[in-house]
């Protein structure tokens, strides 16, 4: 079917096999951004309240902030780790088979170039919120649940993604990570993309990495941490 993709293109174009993928991509984030929301909302509203401020306590008590040391080491896990290295370059390959940026081209120079712009980008961003960390004093890491039951692993992986602890283990609204997100997608689109990006691009993707995030943090809950 005809589609005009807005001031992107000089002409309609048909829409590529792909397009079906994206939109079971894009709708799939939409469930987890729900998920991420209802977990935000309803996180330690159990049914009953004395028995969800007891497993908090009982959280908190376990929970030690991490050392100068650690939170360093894992800034940098995050910027070159293999997991980092390995979930960029399946990005690039996304990027690549949908031909975006366009003005890249094809190719192993065209893939070179999404790959490092993704490094960039993750480099900014990773940067920004462990700085941001360090001068507010919040742990941004992620942390698999202390707590029983899937229902409480789940909120537990979920609000992980928008929020931060605090030395005393209470947790607050991620600053640092909103910050460093947006930051690290605003200033690639800004610089390096192709002149007719701009900041609203930016933002746009700075939101689908946050959305993503919340699968990452289900996959390492359940499945595989890192």
């Amino acid at each position: 079917m005809p589609f005009c993709e807005n001031n992107r293109a000089t002409s309609c174009r048909t829409i590529a096999p792909g397009g079906t993928i994206m939109n079971l991509f894009r709708r799939t984030i939409g469930v987890l951004v729900l998920a991420g929301v209802a977990a935000v909302s309803g996180y330690g509203q159990d049914d009953t309240k004395t028995q969800t401020t007891t497993n908090q306590q009982a959280t908190n008590q376990t929970y030690v902030f991490p050392t100068e040391s650690e939170r360093f080491k894992r800034y940098i896990k995050n910027m070159i780790g293999p997991f980092r290295l390995v979930r960029t370059g399946a990005s690039a390959g996304i990027s690549q088979w949908r031909d975006s940026p366009e003005e890249w081209g094809q190719g192993m120079k065209g893939y070179g170039k999404r790959y490092a712009s993704g490094l960039g980008q993750n480099a900014i961003q990773q940067t920004v919120t462990y700085g941001l960390d360090e001068a507010i004093g919040l742990d941004t890491g992620f942390e698999r649940s202390k707590r029983e039951g899937f229902g409480a692993r789940l909120k537990d992986a979920l609000i992980q993604n928008v929020t931060s602890r605090k030395r005393n283990g209470d947790r607050a609204v991620s600053v640092p990570r909103f910050a460093g997100v947006y930051t690290g997608a605003i200033v690639a689109r800004e610089t390096w993309y192709p002149d007719r990006y701009n900041f609203k691009d930016g933002l746009r993707s700075g939101t689908t990495t946050l959305l993503t995030g919340f699968g990452i943090n289900l996959v390492r809950e359940f499945v595989i941490n890192w």
